[in-house]
């Protein structure tokens, strides 16, 4: 299956599990914001320290912008 085009690179399976075991953390501290709209604004307002997109978004152009961001 071919990347979406907002991908550049590969990630590490190690990089990956180490995202995943952030967001974890940080999801049982209640401090993780859901969904396209919310990051969005996190982001213009300077909020977010870390933001991760997965890779299996339909239709891509949902979360095109945000690395441009």
């Amino acid at each position: 299956m071919s990347r979406p085009f907002y991908v550049k690179f590969e990630i590490p399976k190690e990089v990956a599990d180490a995202a995943y075991e952030a967001l974890q953390i940080a999801n049982n501290t209640g401090s993780v914001r859901k969904g396209t709209n919310e990051t969005t604004k996190a982001v213009e307002r300077g909020q977010a320290k870390l933001v991760v997109i997965a890779e299996d978004v339909d239709p891509p152009e949902v979360v095109a912008h945000l690395p441009i961001l």
